[in-house]
């Protein structure tokens, strides 16, 4: 009788239609926590797909009628859900504590304000992962190829994003008007180039995760040309976005890809020695031959730096250092186990900077957030359990090609979770799950067909 609950278009040709749904979901996720589509309707789209995600890929497991249990399902995935939500309860718990012991009226608004929104959010993220691990678990080959090719269209958009906002700035080609943080601020010289590219997302830091997640993923799908193009591409947009944590993350990530390169013998030293020489020698000659320009161009960056680690006056700095404070203000019961999931909202409505308004309502970044809201109990399991899984990978690295790019991915995650607090947004919860598929596919010594081939070809020639 259940089946015939479920549209034939579901019913019939369930596992498509799942791995459909996960490929369009992992391509909209860049642009839908854009403030530009965010508020089109009246509920934020980044929760709108979401709900719909779950409703369609619950809808075609149900149909199936398979049991899976919780122990089956792929490891680390689960792990960082577990190290997620169980100290989020707790959270709430030590939540509702404190709204006996605190008389504040900023922390009863967080309470019904705040603190419902997080906890839907993180139930949403929670079902669309179980959901996407129980498909992984059938069919990881398929579900991790079509979050990879969807994510990457996505990354992708945002790059083309990112050109043609170049192309709007330098030569005035029309480009519809979303207000964005795309002008140069914190500098008092002059500069080169008067605009950061933000493509379609709210401004640089938002956009550079996004574009190092394709330069990662594209090694898994492109072509050497085609790769060749995408990187340029996506390295000049991001150069131009002028974020220091952007160039930071690339170098991190890149430095990381080129250890590993070199531990599976890739890359020889000599080579990999003889371009490091060489890209250096071209930047002190251009900076010789040419230094006003060369100032001028990185002086979005470099007339920032004189502020950058003064705690009283960079706000960011200010947010990431003091939660560590704020954290014993109250109750050691809290400092515990937390002031509530989103718990930073309480601390917006009562801190304030040294040199200016109210604090924001995230630190940007998510192990000092996950601190405040979960406690020391809480952010340090989040952390351990972080590091843990990317030992895991690491010890792995050289025992499947999968593990090696899951491992420089989980890196970048825990880079831009330095400068990004995302981990209730779809795009934190998709490399968890991209991580998650690669490593099972390593596991069960899976590859996509293009990788197989040269996978052979490589035996034979150790055979020869």
């Amino acid at each position: 009788m259940q089946s015939y609950r479920i549209p034939y278009v579901i019913s019939a040709h369930v596992p498509a239609f799942a791995f459909a749904v996960a490929g369009v979901y992992a391509a909209l996720a860049p642009v839908a926590v854009s403030h530009v589509f965010q508020h089109v309707l009246f509920v934020p789209s980044s929760v709108l797909l979401t709900g719909l995600a779950i409703f369609l890929l619950g809808l075609a497991w149900f149909s199936r009628s398979e049991g899976v249990y919780v122990r089956q399902l792929q490891p680390i995935a689960i792990s960082m859900l577990a190290a997620v939500v169980i100290p989020a309860l707790l959270a709430t718990i030590a939540a509702g504590y404190a709204l006996t012991v605190f008389q504040s009226t900023e922390y009863t608004a967080y309470i019904q304000q705040a603190l419902p929104r997080r906890l839907m959010n993180l139930g949403l993220f929670t079902s669309f992962t179980i959901l996407i691990l129980l498909f992984l678990k059938q069919a990881p080959l398929r579900m991790t190829r079509s979050l990879l090719i969807g994510y990457l269209t996505g990354a992708s958009l945002l790059v083309i994003g990112g050109i043609w906002q170049f192309l709007h700035f330098s030569i005035g080609y029309p480009m519809p008007g979303f207000e964005t943080r795309a002008f140069v601020h914190s500098v008092s010289q002059d500069v080169l180039i008067n605009f950061r590219l933000t493509s379609f997302t709210d401004e640089p830091s938002f956009l550079v995760p996004f574009l190092i997640d394709g330069l990662i993923i594209g090694v898994l799908l492109f072509t050497r040309k085609s790769y060749a193009l995408y990187s340029i591409s996506a390295v000049l947009v991001l150069l131009l976005s002028f974020s220091v944590s952007g160039y930071a993350n690339l170098a991190l990530v890149g430095a990381a890809a080129v250890v590993l390169l070199f531990s599976r013998g890739w890359i020889s030293k000599r080579v990999g020695l003889y371009a490091a020489l060489a890209l250096l020698l071209f930047a002190v000659l251009a900076t010789l031959a040419f230094p006003q320009v060369v100032m001028g161009l990185f002086m979005p960056i470099i007339g920032r730096l004189d502020s950058l680690f003064d705690v009283m006056h960079h706000s960011r700095l200010y947010m990431l250092v003091f939660p560590f404070v704020w954290l014993f203000d109250y109750s050691f019961v809290n400092a515990l186990f937390g002031y509530g999931p989103g718990g930073y909202d309480f601390l917006a409505r009562t801190k304030f900077l040294s040199h200016q308004g109210a604090v924001s309502g995230t630190s940007n970044n998510v192990f000092v957030d996950l601190l405040f809201e979960h406690g020391m109990i809480g952010g340090m399991t989040f952390a351990i359990v972080f590091l843990a899984v990317f030992v895991y990978l690491w010890k792995k690295r050289n025992g499947h090609f999968y593990y090696s790019v899951a491992l420089v991915l989980w890196l970048h995650l825990g880079v831009t979770s330095l400068y990004r607090s995302d981990f209730v947004s779809p795009r934190f919860w998709i490399l968890v799950a991209i991580t998650a598929g690669l490593a099972e596919m390593a596991r069960r010594g899976l590859f996509f067909q293009a990788h197989q081939d040269h996978h052979t070809s490589e035996k034979k020639v150790e055979t020869l």
